[in-house]
């Protein structure tokens, strides 16, 4: 070989080293970024979410402080230390409130109910209602509005974890976990967004909601969510729930917009779950784009990819193949801004 042609070789080998380095340094630099966690979606409009801000701030530890201090008229912030058993009927929470979590294992055994309140901020808490304890959800909303809750575990529930009815509106779930542990427990649901089809005048131009960065993971059998009537903007979500029955329900006169989610070895991404016996019930449609992924899941064949809303706020997804590292790295309670230092 020729000295000249050698040369070659080697500035061609050193400039394809060179572009490798820079590639691993970008992922570096990339995987390094943290997230940001600040409130985007349907809980930004009219007028946003400020929950408590502008009023005292407050700690409880017992049920009793608790119940007491997210019933209070006016803004508060109300910090959770600890974990906080409710007793008897579900606990309301009134309007202008922030419900935080100190440290890693902050959080409430029982129903939080918001009733005819908006304005409302649930962030780092621990929430679950096991046999014994409640036979209702973790969280249900009747006609609330402009609610965030925002890394949140849900665990184990006798009913669903989370349900989001009754003309409720402007509402954003971000980087939470939903999750359960006993496999005999066979109502394993996650989220009922619109309850019941007789509703139509109630929650028809409301139920708009926002889902993004979730983890529906362990056990988890259905309703991820289950959408009647709605709006649903899911970006970003980690579906890994083995064993389940199926993740969306695209109920009544709903439309979901998917994006950048991943999809891992899950049943049916989405269903149809419009009640065939309700006279001109127009069935639920859903719209995705092509940065979800879907690794060993068989997408549905039985939808059109149709035209729906445009979300009318501004927001920036990951992209899809990211999205399982992120979200098993920074959802749930204890995590992102709320980790240990």
């Amino acid at each position: 070989m020729n000295k000249r042609k050698s040369s070659n070789l080697t500035a061609l080998a050193f400039s394809g080293f060179v572009a490798l380095v820079a590639i691993a340094q970008a992922q570096s630099v990339t995987n390094a970024v943290t997230p940001d966690f600040s409130l985007v979606g349907f809980a930004t409009l009219d007028g946003g979410t400020t929950g408590g801000a502008g009023g005292p701030t407050n700690t409880v530890t017992t049920a009793a402080a608790f119940t007491a201090a997210v019933g209070a008229p006016g803004a508060a912030t109300i910090l959770v230390a600890g974990k906080i058993e409710l007793v008897g009927d579900a606990v309301r929470i009134k309007s202008d409130k922030t419900i935080l979590g100190v440290g890693t294992n902050a959080g409430v055994v029982g129903t939080l109910s918001i009733v005819d309140a908006g304005n409302i901020i649930l962030r780092n808490l621990q929430l679950a209602t096991p046999p014994g304890v409640s036979g209702r959800d973790a969280l249900n909303t009747s006609r609330a509005h402009h609610l965030w809750v925002d890394h949140c575990d849900f665990g184990e529930c006798t009913d669903g974890q989370f349900d989001i009815t009754h003309g409720s509106d402007f509402i954003t779930v971000s980087w939470c976990r939903f999750s359960y542990t006993n496999a005999a427990n066979s109502h394993r649901l996650s989220m009922l967004i619109g309850n019941s089809d007789r509703y139509a005048a109630e929650d028809t131009g409301k139920l708009r909601v926002t889902l993004h960065h979730n983890w529906l993971d362990t056990l988890v059998r259905e309703r991820m969510p289950r959408v009647r009537f709605g709006q649903v903007h899911i970006f970003n979500t980690y579906y890994a729930a083995p064993g389940n029955n199926y993740c969306i329900g695209l109920g009544r006169d709903s439309q979901v917009r998917l994006e950048s989610s991943s999809f891992d070895a899950a049943k049916r991404p989405w269903r149809d779950s419009t009640d065939a016996k309700v006279a001109g019930a127009t069935p639920g449609r859903i719209a995705w784009n092509a940065d979800n992924v879907f690794a060993a899941t068989e997408v549905p064949d039985w939808a059109p990819n149709a035209e729906l809303f445009q979300p009318p706020y501004p927001y920036r997804p990951d992209a899809g193949v990211t999205v399982k590292e992120l979200v098993t790295k920074h959802a749930g309670a204890g995590r992102g801004p709320f980790a240990p230092k």
